[in-house]
């Protein structure tokens, strides 16, 4: 199943239990960073698609070099973070140290439009009047200089950036002061009136308010449509495949395209912002009503092990049943090359009978990640359709994703999760380290978004009126 890791509270609730700080010896962090070396080069198969084999051994005999004579949690994982940006697999990840509640960030998110930060939202009564102002600094510091740092830490698929900038704005209040600092106070420069001001900011507490607010970050319906003037909208804001069965989405997809045939619609809008993807069978359904030809989503789907051998590492995760029962799913076709057998995507699917053969949009941004990569690439490699928004989030050409196991370091005690089965899709196209990217870039500037005005949708439905 090729899913997503999408960077969400899954995190930030490890922080509820906080474990001590005590320093660690360096010659005990040398031996994580060999361990977690050893286990991404036995277990990822993805480890070198974006970066070379001599990149990422030097980026760890650089960190080694790094290393303090002894560190606590926090000065490691701010050290061991940028390996996110170094292998760029948007399903490898190093998730946040546990904090207690007494931790102290800055209460704000931040909302990106082009080159420009703005407060998109806050955690903290009182700050009502900065919302939607422009932010210059933050403790003296340009928010273009703090932003492109905190970024290094992302993870992403390839050189695209749209993913980790929509993970890094929502979270940012959070990324700062793990970066910078946990601290009471923070003076920001924003921009009111055409002039320069300075605020004092206070922080706010990690409290479960805080993580309540993050939690409600734009939650939509699985699946919704609706004909809007001959216009069909048809939205899909997930690919797991149990998240739809709850909605019925065999019977959902059905009756739709009988409304589209029977309502002779000749253009059908497809809104997948926000989908952060899923599994094969729902996205192989949906394009079973786009294509009208006999498909294969894949090439291959692989891993390069059979066996996790350092289970120590990975306790209660099902390590044994994989290590003993692989070679029912996995053929070995070469060496470190085991083929999963009878796997979703590798079969062939016939195109629906009310298959759509009108005019074709879909909505995209930097959310769409993983199956939803794949499933826009696959649509723009077989068919006519226009892509509006911003570049796709996940790679059009293969991920790491699927199978994953979180490594917890023995000595620091820090996680790393690690991808197992790579997903060649079945297009034409050469991996430039990009998603799809839209035909028309389209974001809403600060005032749309605080007004929830969908600039996207609305451009689409006037492109359409004037064609």
């Amino acid at each position: 199943m090729a899913q997503t890791i999408f960077i969400t509270l899954f995190s930030i609730l490890f922080f509820q239990v906080g474990y001590s700080q005590d320093k660690i010896s360096k010659i005990y962090l040398e031996k994580d960073l060999a361990i977690l070396k050893s286990n991404l080069e036995k277990n990822h198969g993805g480890l070198y698609t974006y970066s070379s084999k001599k990149i990422i051994d030097d980026w760890f005999i650089q960190t080694q070099k790094n290393l303090k004579d002894s560190m606590g949690t926090f000065e490691f994982y701010r050290l061991l973070t940028p390996l996110n940006s170094v292998i760029k697999n948007g399903h490898t990840d190093i998730p946040y140290p546990k904090l207690k509640k007494d931790f102290k960030l800055l209460p704000i998110q931040l909302y990106k439009y082009k080159d420009s930060f703005y407060v998109g939202d806050f955690f903290a009564k009182g700050y009502e009047d900065l919302l939607g102002l422009q932010i210059l600094k933050i403790d003296e510091q340009p928010i273009g200089e703090i932003y492109n740092s905190l970024l290094k830490n992302y993870t992403r698929d390839g050189d695209n950036l749209t993913f980790p900038n929509e993970n890094l704005s929502s979270l940012f209040g959070l990324d700062y002061a793990l970066i910078y600092g946990s601290k009471s106070n923070h003076t920001i420069t924003i921009s009111k009136d055409n002039k320069n001001v300075q605020i004092e900011l206070k922080s706010t507490l990690l409290n479960d308010e805080v993580v309540n607010a993050y939690e409600k970050s734009k939650k939509q319906k699985p699946l919704s449509f609706e004909i809007n003037n001959k216009v069909g909208i048809l939205t899909f804001s997930t690919f797991s495949e149990r998240k739809l069965e709850k909605e019925n989405y065999l019977s959902f997809l059905e009756e739709s395209f009988k409304k589209i045939k029977h309502n002779t619609i000749e253009h059908l809008i497809i809104d997948v912002r926000d989908n952060s993807g899923g599994d094969a069978l729902p996205t192989q359904e949906l394009l079973s009503y786009l294509l009208d030809k006999e498909f294969v989503m894949y090439k291959d789907v692989y891993t390069i092990t059979k066996k996790i051998k350092d289970k120590k590492y990975y306790s209660n995760q099902g390590v044994f049943w994989l290590n003993t029962f692989s070679w029912l799913k996995l053929k070995k076709t070469m060496d470190n090359h085991y083929s999963l057998r009878k796997i979703e995507g590798m079969d062939v699917f016939s195109p629906k009978k009310d298959n759509f053969k009108g005019k074709l949009y879909i909505l995209i941004n930097g959310k769409s990640f993983s199956a939803t990569g794949e499933f826009t690439s696959f649509l723009k490699n077989n068919r006519n359709v226009i892509f509006i928004g911003e570049e796709v989030g996940g790679n059009k050409v293969q991920n790491t994703s699927g199978i994953s196991y979180i490594i917890t370091l023995p000595y620091s005690k820090q996680k790393v999760k690690i991808p197992l089965v790579v997903w060649e899709m079945n297009v034409d196209y050469k991996n430039d380290s990009h998603g799809i990217k839209p035909d028309y870039w389209i974001r809403n500037t600060i005032g749309q978004e605080l007004n929830d005005y969908d600039s996207v949708l609305n451009f689409t439905l006037e492109f359409i009126k004037n064609r």
